[in-house]
């Protein structure tokens, strides 16, 4: 259960549909994916998703230090979201499957979470605001 959390959480990451940076940060300006040239280079014929994390797993070593230094901030992030929510994840949204769905899950929850889980909770993509 652990590892399909986790599977479903860097395809989320890597594909930028969690913690995407609408102000920018490491890698570029804003809204601008730091691992598009890796993604357009070495997974062009990969689906977005598994696919592509499999992908860009493959080619790891190749990766750009921007790219790298994006996914593991993206990880690190993930994980003191994972931590600060674990809780509020099983009361709210343990029966959702992995994915968009379950962060909107957690975002319909906001109000109940805890204050540590409220503050770890990334905001939704640009565009996608509620």
């Amino acid at each position: 259960m652990k590892k399909l959390i986790l599977h479903s959480a860097l395809a989320l990451i890597l594909t930028g549909a969690v913690f995407a940076q609408p102000t920018g940060g490491p890698g570029g300006p804003p809204g601008e994916d730091p691992c598009k040239t890796e993604r357009q280079t070495y997974c062009k014929d990969s689906r977005p998703g598994h696919e592509t994390d499999r992908c860009l797993k493959e080619y790891m070593s190749k990766l750009s230090e921007t790219c790298k230094n994006h996914i593991n901030e993206m990880m690190s992030r993930f994980e003191k979201f994972r931590s600060a929510c674990a809780a509020d994840d099983e009361k709210y949204c343990k029966n959702v499957e992995r994915g968009p769905g379950h962060m909107k899950c957690m975002r319909e929850n906001e109000s109940k979470l805890s204050a540590a889980c409220k503050a770890a909770l990334p905001p939704p993509p640009p565009g996608n605001r509620m």
